[in-house]
């Protein structure tokens, strides 16, 4: 006999896996694909951010299917939805991106193996929101690097001996 535990542990375990992964490959394939030297648009940075928010988005998209798959599988659910047919994918869309980003506003509760799969979404959103901020600090300082002037020791000292006197 499965129980709730079980299909809670196997659901955050698959949330965590498929989220890491994709973060992993999107982020590498976006490291490489911003050119440094000639970059191919105009403000690569913004390219950098508006992948990782779509990335951020598909990862809150892989856990409300989770919570979907459990709740109609009967392992557990969300009690204070408020719509029904249609409106019931956009609830969990709307609680599971409450979970990811840590905000957990209450307004609907978890109850069953749904509760196990929200608590390690909170923690797998927390650690990959962070590793965006990194990612994005890492490229940021890349990309205006590059394009800013280099001053070499000799303008630097003239520079200095021109305050001098």
């Amino acid at each position: 006999m499965i129980t709730e535990a079980f299909v809670g542990l196997l659901g955050a375990f698959a949330g965590v896996a498929i989220t890491i992964y994709m973060h992993f490959f999107g982020l590498r394939w976006l490291a490489h694909s911003v050119q440094l030297r000639e970059p191919a648009v105009r403000h690569p940075l913004l390219v950098v951010l508006f992948v990782i928010f779509a990335l951020h988005t598909l990862e809150v998209l892989v856990f409300a299917a989770i919570l979907v798959l459990i709740e109609v599988t009967g392992f557990g659910d969300l009690q204070g939805l408020t719509t029904g047919g249609a409106g019931w994918l956009v609830d969990h869309f709307y609680f599971s991106i409450a979970s990811y980003t840590t905000l957990g506003l209450g307004d609907i509760v978890p109850h069953g193996a749904i509760r196990m799969v929200t608590g390690v979404e909170a923690l797998t959103g927390l650690v990959l929101v962070t590793w965006s901020a990194s990612f994005t600090y890492l490229m940021m300082e890349r990309l205006w690097m590059d394009r800013l002037p280099t001053i070499t020791e000799t303008e630097i000292e003239s520079e200095l001996d021109a305050e001098k006197r």
